[in-house]
């Protein structure tokens, strides 16, 4: 049954071959869903002002989802039409890799930078309230 997914043939052939109609189903609606949550992360992060690390995490989820997305709508499309080289399969493995190297930098920005920087801003804070300023008027 897998036994074609372990096979470098199976993904190196520039001759693409036709998609089943289930595969070309789920992989349009599950592009177009990436297209679509993606706008709806965007427009989340714009209007989300109470904690900006979460905005920019948002915006980082938003900006991967529209990418991956449309590029993975182009190559969908390829595919479908049969088109020689941009229609290979080891495109969809470049997208796949490029996903995962993004999901992991995106986890990495929440758990290991956004901490560092509240703290920052935190020590930032609690040092600037001893500090004189101007008084407003």
């Amino acid at each position: 049954m897998f036994g074609p997914l372990f096979d470098l043939s199976f993904w190196f052939a520039l001759q693409p071959s036709a998609l089943s109609p289930s595969f070309e189903k789920f992989f349009f609606f599950f592009f177009t869903a990436m297209i679509l949550v993606g706008a709806v992360a965007r427009i989340v992060a714009r209007y989300k002002k109470e904690d900006r690390f979460l905005m920019m995490t948002y915006r980082k989820v938003a900006m991967m989802l529209l990418t991956m997305g449309i590029v993975g709508m182009a190559w969908f499309f390829f595919t479908y039409e049969m088109a020689y080289l941009l229609g290979a399969r080891f495109w969809f493995l470049a997208w796949a890799i490029g996903m995962v190297v993004w999901i992991v930098s995106i986890v990495r920005f929440s758990k290991i930078h956004v901490p560092a920087k509240k703290a920052a801003l935190a020590n930032k804070t609690t040092g600037n309230k001893y500090l004189p300023r101007k008084k407003r008027k």
